[in-house]
């Protein structure tokens, strides 16, 4: 068996579900903390039944993840303009399955 990439709901109690090893991540927003949409790590061979659902691959995890947060770009205080990209931060995650 082996980790997956998912996208979970937190508990109802507000804690991340036990079948999570590194989560958090691209938070979809939702108006209470509860049901927040968020990605993570499944641990090696876990029942992800409980997740909302599960990725296979990159290229479909950045589709998702577009469909609510696109591409943004700010201004550190350090005055550096910084780019968020989207493909980026989903390769970061992907890479936790190595």
């Amino acid at each position: 068996m082996a980790k997956k990439i998912i996208s979970y709901k937190l508990n109802e109690d507000g804690t991340i579900p036990d079948f999570v090893e590194d989560g958090g991540y691209l938070a979809k927003d939702a108006n209470d903390t509860p049901n927040m949409v968020v990605l993570g790590v499944s641990k090696d061979g876990a029942d992800v039944s409980g997740a909302v659902a599960e990725f296979a691959d990159e290229a479909s995890t950045v589709t998702y993840v577009e469909t609510y947060l696109s591409d943004k770009t700010w201004v550190e205080p350090s005055g550096i303009e910084v780019t968020f990209i989207v493909a980026d931060a989903v390769a970061e995650l992907f890479a936790k399955l190595a």
